[in-house]
């Protein structure tokens, strides 16, 4: 009897050394991100294919192709079977573009309008994707190129859902796209700046009210919660900036200035959108 008990603790002993050993390959395992995951992140739709053929378009052709329906702030859902290479080049990061992003390809910018928040979490600056265009919506919004969706009879923002199912994330290897950085000229065609990256060199930025960029304390009349700040005297170039951002508070340069930003436009007015508090710096 004393032997069978014995025997039963050992086996018991046994059991639970096994267990112990095979929850600590498992705990060790986990710290390892699988390839699988790796290679398809979550976000997106992985099934996108890039395209190599006539299906591929530019910022460009695609801005020329609408651009009728663009400049009349109209929009029209896109029927053919059209991808974009792009790469991210404005983002949430900084709170001053919102529910947007801004992407770029060797021939220009356009605005994504997107019905989500924190989209700098899987769109970081530099990430490049696939856009499969077909079935989106495009046109203006004030004049603005954006790709979006169908809202009350205009354009409006996707929801994130439809977003992912038309996006892929993809290695730089992928897509021959940078995020560059023209000069901005006031007088250039607006589908050829906007929607892009923006460098205004030697600048000086003047507003009324408290001093800061973007005060909410009722000094400033404001748009949509947004301070516009005027540009080398020029009532039509603003530093659009809202009062959510990171850097609302940072006071209105008294000297030169390099301005950095994604180039906008509505109804006539040019607008300067800074991503985060570094898109403003001093003239050297």
């Amino acid at each position: 009897m004393l032997r069978t008990i014995l025997s039963n603790i050992k086996r018991a002993s046994l059991l639970v050394a096994m267990g112990s050993m095979a929850l600590t390959a498992c705990m060790d395992g986990d710290w390892d991100t699988p390839a699988s995951i790796a290679e398809n992140p979550a976000y997106g739709n992985n099934d996108i294919e890039k395209y190599a053929d006539s299906r591929v378009t530019t910022v460009n052709a695609l801005k020329q192709k609408y651009a009728t329906t663009i400049k009349g702030s109209k929009c029209v859902q896109i029927t053919d079977d059209l991808q974009l290479q792009v790469v991210v080049c404005g983002n949430d990061l900084g709170g001053n573009i919102y529910k947007q992003l801004a992407v770029q390809d060797a021939t220009g910018g356009i605005i994504v309008g997107i019905n989500a928040t924190d989209l700098c979490a899987y769109l970081p600056v530099g990430q490049k994707l696939l856009i499969n265009l077909k079935g989106l919506y495009i046109g203006g919004y004030g004049t603005q190129a954006q790709i979006g969706a169908l809202y009350n009879g205009s354009l409006g923002r996707m929801d994130a859902d439809t977003w992912e199912q038309h996006v892929r994330l993809v290695e730089d290897s992928w897509v021959d796209a940078v995020a560059d950085t023209i000069d901005f000229v006031a007088g250039a065609d607006q589908l050829l700046q906007t929607g892009r990256i923006v460098r205004i060199a030697a600048a000086t930025v003047t507003g009324t009210g408290t001093q800061t960029l973007a005060p909410d304390d009722g000094t400033v009349s404001l748009t949509s919660n947004c301070a516009n700040r005027i540009i080398n005297g020029n009532s039509k170039l603003l530093l659009r900036t809202s009062t959510y951002s990171d850097f609302a508070s940072l006071p209105i340069p008294g000297g030169k200035v390099d301005i950095y930003g994604v180039c906008t436009i509505f109804n006539g007015s040019w607008q300067i959108l800074m991503r985060t508090e570094s898109d403003l710096q001093t003239s050297r």
